[in-house]
């Protein structure tokens, strides 16, 4: 609605904080509704708002549909720095419930490809390590196989055949 991006930023930035959450979780829930049957193409303006609102899950869910969007295109950096940004939003806001579990692990076996396409398999090997012990502590045996999977290719490329196995 401004002319100007500087007028923009002055009002946007005199807003409290708290002001700008709820601005922006309500951009959110009323592009959800307006959008409802095409959600995946406003994945990344979702996430954007979500992030910066009062919903993290939310923005996590975004932030994956649009990594995977990316990486569908082929747009290999822009996918990982939107895991990278789900995972740290998820990581921050975690609560030890059983639903951010599952999101977590599943979030790690859709980021793994991105870490394979950028060569990167001891920071895939690296980061799945750092999440095994939640990984088998799932009675989910198709998600722990996908996570093992992953694992172990990670390792195999890695030059660690033996633990690959």
């Amino acid at each position: 609605m401004f002319k100007h991006a500087m007028t923009q930023e002055a009002v946007y930035n005199g807003l409290l904080k708290r002001e700008r959450q709820a601005i922006h979780e309500q951009i959110g829930l009323v592009m959800e509704q307006l959008f409802h049957d095409r959600l995946s193409e406003h994945s990344e303006s979702l996430a954007f708002h979500f992030k910066r609102g009062q919903s993290p899950v939310k923005a996590v869910n975004y932030l994956i549909e649009s990594g995977e969007k990316s990486i569908n295109m082929y747009a290999v950096h822009e996918s990982h720095e939107y895991f990278a940004e789900a995972y740290d939003l998820l990581i921050n806001t975690f609560d030890d419930s059983e639903e951010l579990k599952i999101l977590l692990i599943d979030l790690l076996i859709k980021w793994a490809s991105v870490f394979y396409y950028r060569g990167d398999m001891k920071g895939l090997t690296g980061l799945l390590n750092a999440h095994r012990e939640l990984a088998e502590s799932f009675d989910d045996k198709a998600r722990l196989g996908m996570f093992y999977v992953w694992l172990g290719f990670s390792l195999l490329f890695g030059d660690k055949t033996g633990e690959s196995y």
